[in-house]
């Protein structure tokens, strides 16, 4: 009998190799010998929600069902920075499933309470979660591109730059649709900016995880000019990005 740490590892394993059924049966396990409401047991339920997702994508009950047990836990708990990550998930889940307003609320619901423990961080995440929901509604795109430029300027003074590049790859797919040329100038100003900020880190291996992990800024700057013809500048992008 395998057990918990094997059984959550396992189920880690199962969901990095997009195993999803194997990993919901590892994570149910772990689950079944819990008893009391913990961390850890808060985090098994997160797991199970994430990996009935992406087992059934179109069936909410399960993920929601394990969402929200993670969600009450916190509660219980008090641990405020862990129920803001509850609310994102949950929101993410209404989201993909086509339940927009609802998403909105809970990612509002996150923003209030980052913004009450005034960790930037989580306030710039939950901030952007907003921005990808209205971005996709009629009319709400406007809304959306002055929260991506609210948590642009504030990642930026604070080297938040996990955030500060998801709130412009947001804001380049707005401009994408309204106006691609602009769309384009913010794409290019944005490679520019991750050179800038890679001459400041130190190590080579650094540099090239930093990089790898905006590979969608370059993806997204290529497949612009791409649909402008530019073809030379698409080129230039791509060996730009192997660089």
């Amino acid at each position: 009998m395998e057990n918990l740490d094997e059984l959550i590892e396992n189920g880690d394993k199962a969901m990095g190799k997009e195993k999803y059924m194997d990993a919901v049966r590892y994570y149910t396990q772990a689950y079944n010998g819990m008893t009391d409401a913990s961390d850890e047991k808060a985090e098994i339920c997160y797991k199970l929600s994430q990996a009935y997702f992406a087992l059934e994508p179109k069936n909410t009950e399960n993920p929601l069902k394990y969402a929200q047990e993670s969600l009450d836990i916190h509660n219980k708990l008090n641990e405020d920075d862990m129920k803001i990550m509850d609310l994102m998930n949950i929101g993410y889940i209404n989201l993909d499933s086509g339940k927009r307003d609802d998403a909105i609320k809970y990612f509002e619901e996150a923003i209030k309470i980052a913004e009450g423990l005034k960790e930037g961080q989580l306030i710039a995440m939950a901030y952007n979660a907003k921005a990808e929901a209205l971005s996709s509604t009629k009319g709400g795109y406007k809304e959306a591109l002055d929260i991506y430029n609210k948590v642009i300027e504030m990642t930026e003074s604070s080297g938040d730059w996990e955030n500060y590049f998801e709130a412009v790859y947001g804001k380049i797919n707005i401009l994408r649709s309204t106006d691609i040329d602009e769309a384009f100038s913010l794409a290019k100003e944005s490679l520019d900016k991750i050179d800038k900020i890679m001459d400041e880190i130190k190590t080579k291996k650094d540099k090239k995880e930093f990089k790898s992990s905006l590979s969608y800024i370059y993806d997204a700057a290529s497949d612009i000019a791409m649909e402008l013809e530019n073809i030379d500048e698409a080129m230039k992008i791509a060996a730009r990005s192997k660089e």
